[in-house]
C-alpha cells in the first residue's frame, strides 16, 4: 500500500515539479537524465505492478510503473514544452519500433490469454517513450557528461551489491538487485565496453574521474564473475579485451597506455584467483539445466511453426502449460504446475510473434548495431569511441540472447533502450556530435 501510494504521489505531483525543473535548466535537466540513466540499476525496488499477476511465469506479470517511467514523462514534458522547434518528433528507428508494435498487437488479439499480453504491450509503449525522451533531451544540448554520471552511479551500486552479496552473505552467485543471477551480463555486458573506453580516452577527465570511470566498469566486471555465469563471464572478457584494442589503436596516450597495462595485469591476477572456481562451474554445470534449455527452444520452435503471429504476446508460459502438443516431450521441468520461458530471446519472440515478428524484432536490434557500427567508423574523437563501446556491447547482448531469455525483463530491455538512444543521438545528431567530442 505504500509502495502505491509513493507511486501515485510522483506520478500526481513529482512528474510536474520534474518537468518544471527540466524546463528551467539544462543543469537540471541533465542530472535528470543521470537520474534516469541510473535508476534501471534499482530493480523492483522502484518499480511496481498495477493487475499484478505474480503467479504467472512469463516475463511480464502486470502494467508495471517504474522510476525510471515517471522520470521519462517529466523529461518528455519538458522538451515538448520548451523546445517544440528542436523536437525530432520521428527519430531513426522509429518505424521499425512501429511495425514491431502492430505486429505485437496482432499477436495479442490472437492469443489465447490476451490480458497477458497487454502488459507487454504496455511495456512497448513505455520504452519508445524512454527512447524518444532520451534522443531528444541529448538534441536540446544537455552535456553527455549526465549520461557518464549515471552509468558511473549505475556501476558504483552494482559494485556494492556485488561484494556484499558475495563476501558478507557468501552468495554462490549473485543475484545483484534482479531476481535472478542471470539479469547481471545482460544488464552489465552493454555498458561495460562504453564506461571504460570513456575512462580510458576523455582527456577531459581529471586522473580522479578517469579512475572512477574505469573503476565502475571493472566493479561491473566484478559482478559478472560473481554470477558464475559462463557464456557472461566470457563474453565479458572478450568485451573488455576489444574495448583495449580499441581504445589503443584509435586514441593512444600516456593514460591509455598506463590503463591498459593495469587493467591486464588486474585481469590476469583475477583469472588466476578466479580460475578453479570458473573451471569447476564449466566442469559442473548441470547437464538438465542445458536439457531444459533445448526441451523449452524445441517447444518454442513447434508454436512459431503451428502459427503465422505466432501463440500470442507474453503468452509461452501458459501455452506450454496448457496444450499437449507443445509439452508431450518436456522432461527435465515436467512436475512443475507451470511451465517455464524458452532461454533463447530469438525463439521465444518467433513463438510468440511469429516468424514475421522474429524479422521485425530483428530489424530494430540491428539498427542499433547498424548505426552504432557506421557512426563508428564515420565519426572522430570521443564520438567515435563510445559509439564503438555501444557496438560492442550490443553484440555482447545480442550473442548472450541466444541462452537468455531475460531481455525481456524491465531493467535489461530499458538498459537497451537508452543505449539504442544514445547510439541514434550520437550518430545522426550534428549537435550531439559536437557535444561529444
Amino acid at each position: 500500500m505504500v509502495k502505491y501510494l509513493v507511486f501515485s504521489t510522483m506520478l500526481v505531483g513529482g512528474v510536474p515539479l520534474m518537468a518544471f525543473a527540466a524546463m528551467s535548466s539544462a543543469r537540471l535537466r541533465g542530472l535528470l537524465l543521470s537520474l534516469l540513466v541510473f535508476s534501471t540499476v534499482l530493480g523492483d525496488v522502484a518499480s511496481i505492478n498495477f493487475l499484478s499477476t505474480e503467479t504467472y511465469r512469463g516475463p511480464d506479470r502486470g502494467f508495471e510503473l517504474t522510476l525510471t517511467d515517471l522520470v521519462a514523462l517529466a523529461l518528455a514534458l519538458a522538451v515538448v514544452a520548451r523546445f517544440p522547434r528542436r523536437i525530432r518528433w520521428l527519430p531513426l528507428g522509429t518505424w521499425p519500433m512501429a511495425l514491431l508494435f502492430v505486429l505485437a498487437i496482432v499477436s495479442t488479439v490472437n492469443a489465447q490469454a490476451p490480458l497477458l499480453g497487454t502488459f507487454t504491450l504496455f511495456k512497448l509503449v513505455r520504452i519508445y517513450l524512454l527512447f524518444w525522451c532520451v534522443v531528444n533531451v541529448v538534441g536540446t544540448g544537455v552535456s553527455l557528461d549526465y549520461v557518464r554520471y549515471g552509468l558511473v552511479a549505475m556501476g558504483l551500486v552494482m559494485t556494492v551489491l556485488a561484494l556484499k552479496q558475495k563476501y558478507v552473505y557468501g552468495m554462490y552467485r549473485i543475484t545483484g538487485p534482479f531476481d535472478h543471477s542471470n539479469g547481471i551480463p545482460l544488464y552489465c555486458n552493454l555498458v561495460i565496453p562504453v564506461l571504460l573506453v570513456w575512462g580510458m580516452t576523455d582527456r577531459r577527465l581529471s586522473s580522479a574521474e578517469a579512475a572512477l570511470t574505469v573503476f565502475a566498469s571493472l566493479g561491473m566486471v566484478f559482478a559478472v564473475v560473481a554470477t558464475q555465469s559462463r557464456a557472461g563471464t566470457l563474453l565479458t572478457g572478450l568485451s573488455v579485451a576489444l574495448t583495449l584494442v580499441v581504445a589503443n589503436a584509435r586514441a593512444r596516450s600516456p593514460r591509455v597506455s598506463w590503463t591498459t597495462v593495469t587493467l591486464v595485469l588486474i585481469m590476469l591476477a583475477g583469472g588466476a584467483l578466479v580460475a578453479d572456481t570458473i573451471v569447476q562451474r564449466f566442469r559442473e554445470a548441470p547437464e538438465s539445466s542445458e536439457q531444459a534449455r533445448d526441451e523449452f527452444n524445441v517447444a518454442a520452435r513447434r508454436m512459431a511453426g503451428d502459427r503465422a503471429f505466432g501463440v500470442g504476446l507474453n503468452n509461452f508460459s501458459l501455452v506450454l502449460t496448457t496444450v499437449d502438443r507443445y509439452n508431450e516431450h518436456i522432461e527435465v521441468m515436467k512436475g512443475e504446475e507451470q511451465g517455464g520461458v524458452a532461454h533463447h530471446i530469438y525463439w521465444l519472440t518467433a513463438a510468440e510473434m511469429g516468424y514475421v515478428g522474429l524479422f521485425a524484432f530483428l530489424i530494430v536490434l540491428g539498427g542499433f548495431l547498424w548505426r552504432a557500427l557506421l557512426g563508428a567508423i564515420r565519426a572522430t574523437g570521443l564520438e567515435s569511441l563510445l559509439l564503438w563501446g555501444f557496438f560492442i556491447g550490443f553484440v555482447a547482448l545480442y550473442l548472450q540472447g541466444t541462452l537468455e531469455w531475460g531481455l525481456r525483463i524491465t531493467p535489461m530491455a530499458f538498459q537497451l533502450t537508452i543505449c539504442g538512444a544514445l547510439t541514434v543521438a550520437l550518430s545522426a545528431n550534428p549537435r550531439a556530435r559536437r557535444l561529444a567530442t
